[in-house]
């Protein structure tokens, strides 16, 4: 039997709004940055309830990395179905030691100055879609102090393939995060080549709440569409 899994990648954080510096963060004790939903990620988790409901999409089981921001994500799904979140911590982000990410104080005080003129945000947020997706690539290819290692985070997204992928049920949807999906595509490219023709424009940055679908028939994984978007906000 195949199952059908959704990888959405979690709504807004505040580590995503522009003027919330480093020191204002929450980093949990294990080092991952661990922050609530802004505003408009709560609507955009809200929305992306309503896009699997919409499409009658009900997940057999639902699962979420543990940190807040993704936590918050499935909870709208979660009470419109009456179900549990389960939580899977391999689901979490690429691990960053601390005192890497000093300089996003400075970044989001720039992000704070470009929102205030007319048209600004929309340039601000090309450029971070444009400015992440190129440090995903680096990171790839040549890695980057305190961060994760490719190696470790594709073996992570490849445990999650395989333990979800396994599981006795028709659709599992799981809430991660950003670099992890990107992971995630570089590990089904690897199992299938045919998975690139798919992911390939999308490795490296997906939308807050943009939903991922795979077939899993272990030990074949195919994709069937990435980074679909739930919701038009801006």
């Amino acid at each position: 039997m195949a199952t059908e899994l959704y990888f959405v990648r979690h709504g807004e954080s505040l580590d995503n709004v522009a003027g919330v510096s480093f020191d204002e963060m929450s980093v949990n004790d294990e080092g991952f940055l661990d922050n609530p939903l802004s505003e408009l990620g709560e609507m955009q988790a809200r929305a992306a309830a309503e896009w699997f409901e919409a499409r009658r999409i009900k997940p057999d089981m639902l699962y979420s990395s543990g940190l807040t921001r993704s936590t918050l994500t499935a909870q709208p799904l979660a009470e419109m179905h009456n179900m549990p979140i389960q939580f899977m911590p391999e689901l979490r982000e690429v691990h960053i030691e601390k005192g890497t990410l000093g300089g996003l104080k400075t970044e989001n005080k720039m992000s704070q100055t470009m929102y205030n003129i007319p048209g600004g945000k929309a340039i601000r947020d090309r450029m971070m879609e444009v400015g992440v997706g190129v440090a995903f690539n680096i990171w790839s290819k040549f890695g980057l102090p305190g961060f994760e290692s490719r190696a470790d985070l594709m073996g992570r997204a490849g445990y999650c393939l395989d333990t979800l992928g396994a599981l006795p049920c028709k659709r599992v949807v799981a809430v991660a995060h950003n670099f992890f999906l990107a992971a995630l595509l570089l590990e089904l490219v690897e199992r299938n080549p045919l998975n690139y023709l798919i992911a390939a424009p999308h490795i490296g940055f997906m939308p807050n709440c943009s939903v991922t679908c795979v077939i899993a028939r272990p030990p074949k994984f195919r994709i069937r569409f990435v980074a679909r978007p739930t919701n038009d906000f801006s």
